[in-house]
């Protein structure tokens, strides 16, 4: 008697359409935030923002976009900023943006927001999740009403209230020889001045101080050798303060600011100089003897920017809250044929202004 025995075989199927799916990239934006807290129609923000690829494919070339939404939903009555490219992501790998300079449109109306950050907002890239693009900043933002007095073109005559912090750092060194120098300095002043503008944007300011006080602190830190087995140390480190004469031999001193893509910007100068005071400071050897003071002496000063190279500039404004702020930077090395002796010295001034139409 024959038996038959029969092999069924199933035959493979379609793999189902959720397993593919999740073999697929996905793109979200893991942070975002954006510095300051508010903004005048036309003013910048710097936004920061990581998109990460959590999905199990890689992701490629992307593009996240910022939004200012009323209600931390993506839709077409989102105000759009601006867009950045991402680059090519392994799974698990993130792509970060710092500091990113982002305008808010001159059309935008005066309120709270808040800021979105939308990974792939193209739709460019086929994912496993495409709902959860985008996410919210923390904390709302406010965009204010632009700052009355301020014309698109002309001038405006204002009030000045001014803070500059000045760092002077010095090092030089020879044979046998040290002397580190440090001196921090601030300047408050008042003063009247012009502000000028061009097509909606602050081209220059010139203004005259109508008081002024500084204070301070240097460090004066010497080391030398007078004879082959006895070194000398001299250190002092001494404050002052005082009032400023914005007068000097009569004639008011005054400050300027020429901005950004001005004719003569970016340039800063706050226009005063003033000794604030000195020490005379000993030099005492290995033996504890005072060997005579230090010449020079060391004395603590309120200066501007000396040196022949031209010196770096940042230089920011904010219609919103009537501030500039800028900051100055410069540096020069020096070394002698033969390396037997060097100097090295940098400057740096940052300013902090409030100008408010004169009434």
């Amino acid at each position: 008697m024959a038996v038959g025995i029969a092999v069924v075989t199933a035959a493979a199927g379609p793999v189902p359409a959720h397993a593919a799916a999740k073999k697929r990239p996905d793109l979200v934006v893991k942070s975002v935030s954006a510095s300051p807290g508010q903004v005048a129609p036309g003013g910048t923000l710097k936004v920061r923002d990581v998109t990460r690829n959590k999905g199990r494919k890689t992701a490629p070339k992307s593009v996240t976009r910022y939004v200012l939404s009323k209600d931390r939903k993506l839709d077409k009555r989102d105000v759009r900023l601006r867009e950045r490219a991402v680059t090519r992501l392994k799974p698990r790998r993130g792509h970060a943006a710092k500091a990113l300079t982002v305008r808010v449109p001159t059309a935008t109306k005066p309120g709270t927001y808040w800021l979105l950050a939308c990974a792939d907002a193209r739709k460019r890239v086929r994912e496993s999740n495409e709902r959860n693009n985008c996410r919210a900043a923390r904390s709302r933002l406010t965009v204010t009403r632009a700052a009355s007095g301020w014309p698109r073109t002309g001038w405006v005559q204002v009030d000045v209230s001014a803070r500059v912090d000045v760092a002077y750092r010095s090092r030089s060194g020879s044979s046998g020889f040290l002397t580190v120098d440090e001196e921090d300095v601030r300047l408050d002043g008042t003063g009247t001045g012009w502000m000028e503008f061009a097509d909606g944007r602050p081209a220059s300011l010139t203004w005259t101080w109508s008081k002024a006080a500084a204070s301070g602190t240097q460090l004066h830190d010497a080391q030398g050798q007078t004879d082959t087995d006895c070194r000398w140390d001299a250190y002092t480190r001494f404050s002052r303060s005082g009032p400023v004469d914005v007068r000097p031999a009569g004639v008011p001193a005054g400050g300027l600011i020429d901005f950004p893509g001005s004719k003569n910007g970016p340039r800063a100068l706050f226009g005063l100089e003033h000794t604030l005071g000195s020490v005379e400071t000993p030099r005492i050897n290995c033996r504890g003897e005072n060997i005579g003071n230090v010449s020079p002496v060391p004395t603590l000063q309120l200066r501007q920017y000396w040196w022949s190279a031209k010196p770096a500039y940042a230089i920011n404004w904010s219609g919103a809250t009537s501030r500039i702020t800028w900051r100055q930077y410069g540096e020069t090395k020096y070394t002698s044929p033969g390396g037997g002796s060097y100097e090295n010295q940098s400057y740096q001034a940052n300013g902090a202004l409030t100008v408010k139409p004169r009434s």
